[in-house]
């Protein structure tokens, strides 16, 4: 009989957390987008080095405005029109380290199909909450380590270069700090493309600008990409450890106690903020145990807080709503 019982609470118990649905799981199969990643690497570097004249006028139109990006933004060589723009184009496809980078990036990405299909993914949530926005063009690229994610109007780019993996020797003859090297992983593409992605389509326009601004914004942007990517663990959506997340939980109240006591949410003080949603080895006050970005995760605990309590907010009024202070008010928030 106690046998019986006992089973029964299991089965229960299995039930109960299987009916726990996860709020963002939501139907997209009937969303239709026509989304493809355009490989412009490689077909910028199967160019014949010895014809980049000729090849310049039907890169510019072909690509178009993510060429002038490329060209101005990524690589930093200036525009087509300008007299040594041939040569220092030539340069950059010649470089001996460059072109290095390039055959690594090739074997690390052989295909962009996963990446095709998370991404097609995403943006079918993102058309799910937000019909009326526009689905960007979507380009991978060469950067010579300089940008990861680039965006403007209609147009994602993502610098393959930046996603070679923690243990690449460029990154360590880079001399790159270890915090930064962890998260340059394809694993990591898809959420820091949603990221930049809802920066750049929801900028932050609070009239104040402190460090519960900052957080709160920043929390929104997670809960974003929560809605986004509804199937991705925490720790990839923000690149923590699972280690670092469980410190965050462990000591929820206490940051928060910590910030409250020291009068830091209303600081305005650029460097304060930035100690607490810059990257970095942990957060400088905090145990070593801490991560860094302590300020972004508290504030998506904010955001989280404020969406549970308030229901007949969406999505879409959250992240067009700048007043970080109502927010945080209207959150119920206790850690």
């Amino acid at each position: 009989m106690l046998k019986k019982i006992f089973t029964l609470l299991i089965i229960c118990s299995i039930v109960s957390v299987s009916c726990k649905r996860n709020k963002f799981d939501v139907n997209v199969s009937n969303i239709k987008i026509d989304l493809q990643v355009n490989r412009f690497d490689k077909e910028l570097f199967t160019v014949n080095k010895d014809s980049v004249y000729y090849y310049i006028p039907k890169l510019e139109k072909k690509y178009g405005k993510f060429f002038q990006l490329f060209n101005y933004k990524i690589i930093n060589i200036g525009g087509t029109s300008s007299r040594n723009y041939p040569d220092y184009f030539k340069g950059f496809l010649t470089d001996y380290t460059i072109t290095q980078v390039y055959e690594e990036t090739e074997k690390t990405f052989i295909d962009i199909d996963e990446v095709e299909a998370d991404l097609t993914e995403a943006f079918k949530h993102y058309k799910y909450y937000f019909p009326q926005k526009n689905v960007p063009n979507i380009y991978t690229y060469i950067s010579g380590f300089n940008q990861s994610i680039v965006t403007d109007e209609n147009i994602l780019g993502i610098g393959l270069d930046k996603y070679l993996g923690k243990n690449c020797a460029f990154y360590e003859r880079l001399q790159l700090p270890v915090y930064l090297r962890y998260k340059m992983d394809k694993n990591y593409i898809i959420s820091d493309c949603m990221q930049a992605w809802a920066i750049t389509e929801f900028p932050n326009n609070d009239t104040v600008d402190n460090l519960l601004s900052q957080i709160i914004y920043r929390g929104k942007i997670q809960y974003f990409i929560d809605a986004m990517l509804p199937n991705t663990p925490d720790s990839i959506k923000i690149a923590f450890k699972t280690s670092q997340l469980d410190w965050c939980n462990k000591n929820e109240e206490r940051m928060w106690t910590f910030l409250i006591e020291n009068n830091l949410l209303f600081s305005s003080d650029y460097m304060e903020i930035k100690r607490y949603t810059d990257p970095g080895p942990f957060t400088s006050g905090f145990s070593r145990e801490s991560p860094a970005r302590t300020g972004i995760w508290l504030g998506w605990q904010i955001v989280k807080s404020y969406m549970d309590n308030n229901k007949k907010i969406t999505l879409k009024e959250l992240m067009l709503d700048n007043d970080g202070q109502k927010i945080l008010n209207q959150s119920k928030y206790k850690p």
